[in-house]
């Protein structure tokens, strides 16, 4: 609601701008306008002044050569030839800057007699040349800096819009992370409490059922922990890897084996291999399928197939893990790699169902990034989802240390 009345608050500071600068862009044209009709009646009051006391000089040089003292160049005239006897004004006539705006709006200057029937009086061919042009700067001046002025509000309030997404979903990952890490350190404080109390002392197989369980709770504590730094690390550049060739089978042969076993619903996978090495950090690549593999049981129905496949692809060896889940929608694909951000599942309600921080595909985003390569996705609601890791070959260099 506060945002909202900032923004409307805006908005009608913006309208606000734009008529008062309208106003005083108008009243500089008139205060132009009066300025330029005395200045070329001066100016014609020069040159008529200096012809009469050298009839020899042409008045139109003469006036010309005024008018470009004021710095009106630009204006054009001409000099037409008038009788005495038709409704003229002479300067005697001129008393007030109204006798001026009145004669330049017909284009004309006061009329300098020449004989005792006829004068000479100047026509201004483009009056506006003038005034328009001296607006010019300061108009462009003004329209610049009201388009600096907006461009800097929408940016400002897509920071701030930014800025609130960001801290709506640290509060989400705060709370999901406390209310997840509750279970564990429950475990644990129960484990704990039960094993001093000696109940289970003739009991060795409950015993190490309890010491099981709490280690077990404990490594998820710690994994949680590991990947949070390492994901600051990584955005950081502060995490340095350790890049070898090493083969790709049996790497993901134990990760299946491990998702085969923990895994609370039918899963079966399915591998099919065209390149068994690759030239990356085992240990944190390990990690980023773990990751992939992980969300494709997470996010599926009852039962779920994945298939993992690698190849070479313009020299990228690439990993790619396939499940026919829940899917991403077009509009949540845009932002999934994104820190803290679970959006993509929410709409089922799936968040609500399994664990989870919103750290799992911006992990493998940063991961695949330090090697060099890339992350690709490609899903349909409803059917399946497709995440790819694309690593780069080595180069020669690389190879060589």
């Amino acid at each position: 609601m506060e945002k909202s009345f900032y923004m409307i608050l805006v908005a009608i500071a913006g309208i606000a701008v734009v008529y008062l600068s309208g106003e005083w862009i108008g009243r500089g044209y008139a205060l132009i306008n009066e300025r330029l009709a005395r200045q070329v009646h001066e100016a014609y009051g020069k040159a008529t002044e200096r012809y009469a006391s050298d009839t020899t000089l042409q008045l139109t040089d003469l006036f010309r050569q005024e008018l470009n003292r004021n710095n009106l160049e630009r204006l054009a005239f001409r000099l037409d030839t008038v009788s005495l006897t038709d409704s003229i004004t002479l300067r005697s006539d001129i008393h007030y800057a109204t006798d001026y705006d009145s004669l330049l709006r017909m284009r004309q200057t006061f009329v300098y007699p020449i004989s005792e029937k006829q004068g000479v009086r100047a026509d201004i061919l483009n009056p506006r040349a003038g005034s328009i042009g001296k607006l010019l700067y300061s108009f462009f001046g003004t329209l610049i800096g009201l388009v600096v002025l907006f461009w800097g509000i929408a940016r400002q309030v897509k920071i701030i819009k930014r800025q609130d997404d960001l801290a709506q979903m640290r509060e989400d990952f705060s709370y999901a992370m406390v209310h997840d890490m509750k279970t564990p350190l429950s475990s644990i404080l129960m484990g704990t409490r039960i094993l001093r109390s000696g109940k289970l002392d003739n009991k060795p197989e409950k015993k190490a059922k309890y010491f099981d369980i709490m280690e077990e709770e404990a490594q998820h504590l710690l994994a949680l922990t590991n990947k949070v730094l390492t994901i600051s690390k990584l955005e950081h550049g502060q995490l340095l890897l350790e890049k070898s060739w090493f083969p790709l089978r049996p790497m993901l042969e134990e990760l299946i084996q491990l998702f085969s076993a923990k895994a609370g619903k039918q899963v079966s996978f399915r591998l099919e291999m065209e390149t068994e090495q690759i030239y990356a950090d085992e240990e944190y690549l390990k990690e980023a399928v773990s990751n992939l593999i992980d969300n494709a049981i997470k996010y599926s129905k009852e039962s779920v197939d994945i298939r993992i496949a690698t190849m070479v692809y313009d020299n990228y060896v690439q990993i790619k893990v396939k499940d026919n889940g829940i899917g991403i929608s077009l509009a949540a694909q845009n932002h999934i790699f994104d820190k803290f951000d679970r959006g993509a599942f929410d709409r089922k309600g799936e968040s609500n169902r399994v664990s989870g921080f919103g750290l799992g595909l911006n992990y493998v985003m940063n991961v695949t990034r330090s090697h060099g390569g890339y992350v690709g996705v490609e899903s349909q609601e409803g059917k399946y989802s497709e995440f790819t890791l694309s690593i780069p070959l080595p180069t020669e260099e690389e190879e060589i240390k």
